[in-house]
């Protein structure tokens, strides 16, 4: 292994994020604060409050970013600090107190939000919701975000989705209707989200298809469970759909993670099965470029080395699809060990890959090692610089909510114009075509 990576872990021993590394000491993590991330996926759903229980330091962070306390539609966007004898004894009473004041204002659904400090103290936010749910109308959940034990704002990404599926309830079931599952706060709003084409397919052949992502409103959210099937379209939402399918019954077509053609036509063939239709050939010219990528990958990919950086989605589920065509990965950035991960290690070391882990933050000085001293044929990621003769396929985001037949077209023609024309390549249009 090379010196430079000599204190990192290998993908086989990772169990959890605590598991992962920082490629090199000089790191910052304060941007990363899982807590901020729950606050902007609340304050995209019309109806939903929060109530953030913190530090002062927390509040500070919070009012920075959003300086108000009621939100367009009436949502309360309440911060509750914690007093010096509270972090002591704990602030269920005051905690209580606060919740019924914002029931009495009119909250229709409120998450509590729980940072470092409580953590810590372990402050039984389960207690506090069995105590007080009775007497409220206000429905309630929670989510703790220590950062000391979520380390990155993906982690805070999705545990707050999970936490949403508390706020809903059981309905009949509508075989006509589907959820597409799609979070992401950092990046999209609801005017900017373009659904990928089996949802607007489906829409053609009369499904309902409510979208629970960015826009969203509290009563999405409650008759969620209504639906027939989830169509999980990014890593973010599958621990909510797991949890739908154990407290609703919902079942799930899992999106986000399949690459190859032939894995994503067995996903579209349960999902036409589901509502009894037919695609009838809707596909089938996305499904016969993919193809032909496939074809040419088999023949020029095999033995090229490369390296995740920051900003690639399901980084482990694609390395081992990229294993399939023989590329072997020298090092993978994870901002976030998901459970599902565990069994692509065991898929990637069946392959004889079984590459360190770590988590990259000082990105000039991070990316100097990668470029000079591992020296990958490509990289897949966001740099800041372009480094001569250093291959990047950059903006990787650009595929983020994006599945099945385009995304595979649009990963694999970045990759042959990045090592054809030695340039980074960066963007993608919205039909997966590639520009540079």
């Amino acid at each position: 292994m090379n010196p430079e990576l000599g204190h990192l872990k290998k993908l086989s021993t990772i169990r959890s994020g605590k598991n992962i590394k920082f490629l090199t000491p000089a790191v910052y993590s304060g941007g990363w604060c899982p807590m901020r991330v729950a606050c902007n996926i609340c304050e995209d759903i019309e109806g939903m409050s929060y109530l953030l229980v913190g530090m002062p330091e927390c509040a500070t962070h919070s009012r920075g970013m959003n300086s108000m306390p009621v939100g367009p539609n009436g949502e309360l966007r309440w911060l509750y600090v914690l007093d010096a004898n509270e972090v002591i004894f704990g602030c269920q009473s005051g905690v209580i107190d606060a919740l019924r004041k914002m029931d009495k204002e009119g909250a229709r659904a409120i998450l509590m939000i729980a940072s470092c400090v409580t953590d810590l103290i372990g402050e039984d936010f389960e207690g506090i919701i069995s105590a007080v749910q009775p007497e409220l109308n206000a429905r309630l959940s929670y989510v703790t975000l220590g950062q000391f034990k979520n380390f990155s704002s993906a982690i805070g990404t999705w545990k707050t989705a999970e936490a949403l599926a508390s706020v809903m309830s059981r309905q009949e079931t509508d075989p006509n209707e589907a959820n597409a599952l799609f979070i992401e706060p950092w990046r999209y709003t609801k005017d900017a989200i373009e659904f990928p084409l089996i949802v607007r397919s489906l829409e053609k052949k009369g499904v309902k298809v409510t979208k629970i992502a960015a826009g969203a409103t509290l009563d999405d959210y409650i008759s969620a469970p209504s639906a027939a099937l989830n169509l999980v379209l990014c890593s973010y939402t599958q621990p909510l759909a797991e949890k739908m399918q154990s407290s609703f019954g919902v079942p799930y077509a899992p999106l986000h993670n399949v690459f190859k053609v032939e894995d994503i036509d067995r996903v579209y063939d349960e999902v036409a099965k589901q509502f009894s239709i037919s695609w009838d050939g809707e596909f089938s010219l996305w499904r016969e470029r993919a193809l032909e990528l496939e074809e040419r990958a088999a023949k020029e990919l095999p033995g090229l080395k490369y390296v995740f950086l920051t900003g690639v989605d399901m980084p482990a589920a694609l390395s081992v699809y990229l294993a399939g065509f023989g590329m072997e990965p020298l090092l993978m950035h994870i901002g976030d060990f998901h459970n599902e991960d565990l069994g692509y290690a065991k898929q990637l070391k069946a392959y004889g890959y079984d590459p360190p882990i770590c988590r990259l933050m000082h990105r000039d000085h991070d990316i100097d090692i990668i470029a000079h001293k591992i020296r990958p044929d490509i990289s897949f990621g966001s740099i800041r610089d372009e480094i001569e003769g250093f291959k990047v396929a950059e903006e990787m985001g650009d595929f983020f909510g994006m599945v099945g037949y385009e995304r595979t077209v649009g990963i694999l023609s970045r990759i042959f114009t990045v090592l054809e024309t030695g340039k980074t390549g960066r963007r993608v249009d919205k039909y997966g075509l590639v520009s540079v």
